[in-house]
């Protein structure tokens, strides 16, 4: 026994004091907090500023004179719009998350920020064209428009777009539909000033059909009132918590499943890919047969299971805890109770067991890493789907499919995972015979893995196929 935890502690040092462990621990969040602070540093960069006019061919008779009118109040409109909704998001995150002072005052400060980067500004102007007038020519300029910034030297005054609108876009045909209007851009015209366009051309046909129905002036009604009428109401979404009333955080709940099959999966893939590359190099280099010379076959291969299995517990530890601390920081508990992470540490220790026995079984198989790459694919593709379906999973963590997953040996540890940080709770019963069948299939790969492991250490040549491996399994 005490052989079997000299061999674990070994595993564990090796992984844990390497430079390459410490850069993939430590270097994401060196990664992300130097991202932030570039963030900072560009925080002076503004976004495009683009000059130029837009040429309305309006065929109906009904929209050009107003759309000519009203683009560019729009486009100036729009632009104050979203800097307004980025205002506001700002000030949401502030009341939601009770941030203090000197953070509500950085929220505001990134706010300007994505305000002056984000939102274009546009001078642009429109004019009238005549309804015949020859679109060929006006496409042939579009085709040469360079698109300059305000100031930049250049045509100050470039065509920037051309709309047309036909007789369909105000009268409907006989099925009472309308026909839409054609919009010729620039080649890189800025999407969010090109949207804009569209969206006051649009506005102006629909202010246009308003204006034109009969029945619309029968009855005294304007544009606008019927807009504010149809326009879709705000809503103020509020969770009621045991502790009390809080701000719906909406897309944040969608995040916590992500977050604990992400954090299960890097611990555990980590762990294994470090125990089945130690084992192949071991073995390579001879240092395999010193080894078995001291500790047996059973004894070395837990010990080396038992040891990286602490690295991903150390894993687990560093990140989990940074969550942990981030849902204080910002009064966000009610997403994760206690029982959460200790069913997320027993369903670790059911993967992570599988996992390191199949990495060792391969390992131990092999002569070279590329040797491996047939061996491995199967069971990467097995742990990886439960990521590939996690959406279906989290919106409906108890319909059949995740239901019926949950009880598929190997899978099933992700799969409760996922299930964990869902939108509805799991029956009660299902986490311990979940937690019993991913012990039972520890067991049995760890068992099958051991009669591989017992003869493959010292097996040098052509690596085996998978008919071989059953058959070593059988005769051990």
């Amino acid at each position: 026994m005490n052989r079997m935890f000299a061999v674990a502690w070994r595993e564990f040092v090796s992984v844990v004091w390497t430079r390459g462990f410490l850069l993939g621990v430590f270097l994401p969040p060196l990664m992300t907090g130097i991202a932030i602070f570039a963030v900072f540093l560009l925080k002076n960069m503004e976004g495009p500023r683009v000059q130029g006019h837009v040429v309305i061919v309006d065929q109906s008779g009904l929209v050009g004179e107003a759309a000519v009118k009203r683009l560019p109040e729009d486009l100036a409109a729009r632009s104050k719009e979203k800097a307004e909704q980025i205002k506001k998001a700002a000030e949401k995150a502030t009341e939601t998350f009770k941030l203090p002072p000197d953070q509500a005052a950085q929220a505001k400060a990134m706010a300007d920020m994505q305000t002056k980067q984000m939102i274009p500004s546009a001078e642009v102007r429109a004019e009238l064209g005549a309804p015949d007038q020859d679109l060929d020519k006006l496409k042939e300029i579009l085709r040469t428009t360079e698109i300059k910034a305000k100031g930049e030297s250049g045509n100050a005054d470039p065509l920037l777009a051309v709309a047309v609108i036909p007789k369909g876009a105000t009268e409907p045909d006989a099925e009472g539909k309308f026909g839409v209007f054609d919009l010729f851009v620039a080649p890189k015209l800025d999407i969010e000033i090109q949207q804009g366009i569209e969206r006051s051309i649009g506005d102006a046909i629909v202010d246009a059909r308003i204006a034109s129905d009969s029945r619309v002036k029968a009855a005294g009604l304007d544009s606008k009132f019927l807009r504010s009428m149809l326009a879709r109401p705000n809503i103020d979404a509020v969770t009621i918590t045991k502790s009390g009333e809080r701000k719906s955080i909406g897309e944040l709940q969608m995040l916590v499943p992500m977050g604990f099959m992400i954090l299960l999966m890097v611990s555990v893939m980590t762990t294994g890919q470090y125990l089945m590359t130690t084992v192949v190099e071991e073995k390579s280099s001879r240092v395999m047969e010193i080894l078995l010379s001291a500790v047996s076959p059973m004894q070395l291969m837990t010990g080396k299971i038992l040891g990286h299995m602490a690295v991903g517990v150390l894993i687990i530890g560093i990140y989990g805890s940074v969550g942990i601390a981030s849902l204080i920081y910002f009064a966000l508990t009610q997403l994760v109770t206690p029982m959460t992470f200790v069913l997320l540490i027993g369903y670790f220790i059911c993967a992570a067991v599988t996992m390191a026995a199949l990495m060792a079984a391969i390992g131990s198989a092999v002569n070279e890493l590329r040797e491996a790459q047939t061996l491995m694919t199967p069971v990467i593709m097995i742990t990886i789907l439960p990521w590939m379906i996690w959406f279906v999973i989290q919106r409906a963590p108890n319909s059949p499919l995740a239901t019926t997953l949950s009880f598929i040996p190997v899978l099933n540890p992700y799969v409760m995972v996922l299930r964990l940080g869902g939108s509805e709770p799991i029956p009660s019963w299902q986490h311990p015979i979940a937690l019993l069948i991913g012990a039972v299939t520890s067991i049995t790969v760890l068992w099958g893995a051991a009669k591989i492991f017992r003869i493959g250490v010292l097996m040098y040549g052509k690596p085996p196929n998978f008919k071989t491996l059953i058959k070593w399994v059988r005769m051990a």
